[in-house]
């Protein structure tokens, strides 16, 4: 690259995303000019508020990009907001190279529009992934060049964690997803896997002795009130339940003070995993498959049998992954040479 400095734009909103873009800008702040475009009350624009990264308010991309003359677009991907849309479409249309970056192993498509006509545009010329199991899925589904590339957020956040004297409260932790809601909007109904967090929770309630717990944390997503959860706790006046806020609660202090930790297949679970703690990936139907690069006994579709080991610690380890910046920018680099 030589002296040339790169200016790099970043566009995303949804907080799995957002997390492993801002940890990677930290991680390289001095080897390129960053531009991060997000709306300041989105996920992205509180973490980068959180990391006093300077970011600009979304807005007419071409207007922005003249003004800039990115060489490069990184973007998120969710479920949520489509804000990166149009800065992809534009970079599209001005042969400005662009890389998708995807924080999970679910919906890979779908983030992009499928199964709608013309959702290929809203690829990026390159798919970022941060693992084995994630690269693998990006090439079964066609995905424009997947690199790999070290997930910072992870690491961090891991070794962060490790660092902390844990106290345990003797609760199950149930981190919490807005299943319904991700349902409705991707497949037009809120059943669509033939269960929602609410029904889970149900289960999870009912089978409540067989955890060996004191009481249940919930644990909520940024995008859900609880409200939902309070009807259905009434009926279950003898488990002690504490409803946490996700802004308002550290999640690794979350994750190691609990007895045991439950979810569907949230990162945070993985995160658990990570760590070394009793996880379970519960999916408590067919409909929808395991995605979480966690053993096999700890995904289970029934809480009428829990094996008294899946109480005890999980043994997972994260493998050092992906390349560098310098061999990113690299490819990428000379992939637009060649095209």
């Amino acid at each position: 690259m030589g002296s040339y400095r790169m200016t790099i734009s970043v566009v995303s909103h949804d907080a799995g995303s957002s997390e492993i873009l801002c940890a990677l800008i930290r991680e390289y702040f001095d080897l390129a000019s960053w531009h991060i475009f997000a709306l300041p009350q989105s996920p992205m624009g509180r973490l980068c508020e959180r990391y006093t990264l300077p970011f600009t308010p979304i807005g007419d991309p071409e207007q922005q990009f003249r003004a800039i003359q990115p060489d490069l677009l990184l973007f998120g991907t969710g479920w949520q907001e489509k804000i990166e849309r149009p800065y992809v479409r534009f970079c599209k249309e001005h042969a400005i190279m662009s890389v998708a970056f995807l924080d999970h192993w679910s919906n890979y498509r779908e983030r992009f529009g499928f199964p709608e006509g013309g959702w290929e545009e809203n690829l990026g010329d390159f798919t970022a992934v941060s693992d084995q199991k994630a690269l693998s899925l990006a090439e079964a589904f066609n995905l424009p060049n997947p690199v790999g590339f070290q997930n910072f957020y992870l690491r961090d956040t891991i070794a962060q964690a490790r660092q902390k004297e844990p106290h345990s409260n003797n609760n199950l932790l149930f981190l919490s997803e807005p299943t319904d809601a991700v349902a409705l909007r991707t497949y037009g109904d809120k059943n669509y896997w033939g269960f929602t967090q609410y029904s889970a929770l149900e289960e999870i309630l009912k089978n409540f002795h067989r955890f060996e717990c004191a009481g249940l944390t919930i644990r909520l997503h940024p995008s859900d009130n609880g409200s939902g959860y309070k009807k259905i706790l009434k009926a279950y006046p003898h488990i002690r339940v504490q409803i946490n806020d996700a802004a308002v609660c550290e999640l690794s202090d979350q994750l190691l003070s609990a007895k045991m930790i439950i979810g569907f297949d949230t990162m945070a679970l993985y995160i658990a995993a990570l760590l070394g703690r009793p996880v379970l990936s519960y999916l408590p139907s067919k409909n929808r498959e395991f995605l979480l690069p966690l053993p096999n006994d700890r995904q289970v579709r029934s809480l009428l049998k829990i094996p008294p080991k899946l109480l005890t610690a999980s043994t997972l380890s994260s493998d050092d992954f992906g390349m560098d910046f310098a061999l990113f920018i690299k490819t990428i680099v000379v992939k637009e040479r060649n095209v």
